[in-house]
């Protein structure tokens, strides 16, 4: 009698355990998983943040993506890739070229931001990683063209 009590206390807790790791682990509805690649300030490796963007903002997926790009990580130790306040001027996508203006602030390295050109660089790598049908990305802060290379 003892046994089968121990055995129905550890099936109900183990129920229960699977369905808290179900819900748990479940997308928040109207959302689709986003990654966002951001430097570490500990090594020099580069590391991933996964969040759940809305599946149809106002301002389109691509800009929202840049948006949320721009705020930076919200993983404590992850580098910004630009300086704080710096924003999309504009992002317009013409068949497989994106082209994305960033405010002036871009211009400013702080020691929580990596310098110009790396920012540049990783901004690349994410939008060309996120989104599969851009082969091009050509940026310009303060409306002037930036790195010439893809």
């Amino acid at each position: 009698m003892k046994i089968s009590r121990v055995v129905a206390l550890f099936l109900s807790f183990a129920l229960l355990a699977c369905a808290v790791f179900v819900s748990v682990s479940r997308k928040p509805a109207g959302t689709h998983r986003a990654v966002f690649y951001f430097p570490s300030m500990d090594t020099d490796k580069l590391c991933t943040e996964v969040r759940y963007l809305p599946d149809n903002p106002i301002q389109g997926e691509l800009s929202f993506y840049v948006d949320e790009l721009l705020l930076g990580p919200m993983t404590n130790r992850y580098k910004f890739l630009f300086s704080l306040g710096t924003k999309a001027d504009f992002c317009t996508l013409e068949d497989d070229v994106l082209y994305l203006g960033l405010s002036k602030d871009a211009l400013f390295t702080t020691k929580d931001s990596v310098d110009i050109r790396t920012g540049i660089k990783l901004l690349k790598v994410n939008l060309v990683k996120q989104f599969t049908e851009i082969k091009t990305v050509l940026v310009y802060i303060d409306g002037k063209s930036v790195f010439e290379e893809s």
